[in-house]
């Protein structure tokens, strides 16, 4: 009898890895749109999203999670720095429900010099307010989203 609660253990032990998916790299585009997010794929968990209309010449970088002391519909600055250089950005603040926190968004133009640097570095921060996170790139494809972003 007790084995079989040994082996339901070990069984449900074994689904956990299954269910406890880490954020990746995901490149997909839509009729008008293209976006490149790290995140759960087939989930709403993104730690920054990278989008734009197609063609349009101009790239959003979005932090859905930018810091609980920051005010909705104000704007600040958007720092990322790659490979010890700091690119800084306007962006503005918007709540965020689901996080009950508050998330920032900054465009920048897609053909900027941060996207050359992101394409040969293996990491990147990005600071909003007090709130600091760094995000690998391994498995990110830059190329690609500057490809479906620049203006033809």
């Amino acid at each position: 009898m007790w084995l079989r609660y040994v082996l339901a253990a070990v069984l449900a032990c074994a689904a956990i890895p299954a269910l406890a998916q880490e954020r990746e790299w995901i490149f997909d585009t839509a009729d008008e749109d293209a976006y490149l997010v790290f995140g759960v794929p087939e989930s709403e968990d993104a730690g920054i999203s990278f989008g734009c209309a197609l063609q349009s010449g101009e790239i959003r970088v979005f932090v859905p999670e930018a810091g609980e002391e920051l005010k909705p519909d104000h704007k600040i600055k958007l720092t990322i720095n790659v490979g010890g250089k700091d690119f800084t950005y306007d962006a503005l603040t918007a709540p965020n429900e689901m996080a009950a926190t508050t998330s920032a968004e900054a465009p920048i133009p897609a053909g900027d010099a941060l996207f050359a640097e992101l394409r040969k570095a293996d990491r990147f921060t990005v600071k909003t307010g007090t709130e600091e996170n760094t995000f690998p790139l391994e498995g990110s494809d830059f190329e690609s989203l500057i490809r479906a972003c620049s203006k033809k």
